[in-house]
């Protein structure tokens, strides 16, 4: 179960990264442009946010998807950042989208923001959370079962 949790943290975590330097890069994909972009994202018909705060996403996606992977040790510490993370993602899902951006302090979204939520957003933070929880199982506790 641990092994297949870490793939699942690691895939979600490596795409979340390689599309935010997507965007850091200033691309709107898969949108058509960056106004549908930031409306599909952030909310609202608004600037995305700088490729600095998107860059720094990406890097701090990566570094947790190398944590999950184990490839940065299993130890007390690692674990309990992957069940930190975990409880963030999980929290994401269960409250939505727009009190992660009341959190950021940007305005309340935008129909297509919510929808995507709903079908999208929400349940890959929850698969996530869940992923993240499960990866930070100590491996000396499951073998000995």
């Amino acid at each position: 179960m641990r092994v297949a949790a870490r793939v699942v943290s690691v895939t979600g975590l490596v795409a979340l990264s390689a599309l935010h330097v997507v965007w850091a890069a200033g691309s709107p994909w898969p949108a058509k442009n960056t106004a549908r972009l930031a409306e599909a994202v952030v909310g609202q018909t608004v600037e995305m946010p700088a490729a600095g705060p998107t860059a720094v996403i990406a890097v701090g996606a990566a570094g947790v998807g190398l944590m999950a992977s184990g490839a940065l040790g299993d130890g007390r510490v690692p674990r309990l950042a992957l069940r930190a993370l975990g409880t963030v993602m999980l929290l994401r899902a269960s409250l939505g989208g727009d009190a992660a951006l009341a959190a950021l302090r940007l305005p309340p979204s935008g129909e297509t923001f919510r929808r995507l939520d709903r079908r999208y957003y929400r349940p890959f933070a929850a698969i996530l959370g869940v992923s993240l929880w499960l990866a930070a199982a100590d491996a000396r506790a499951s073998t000995r079962r």
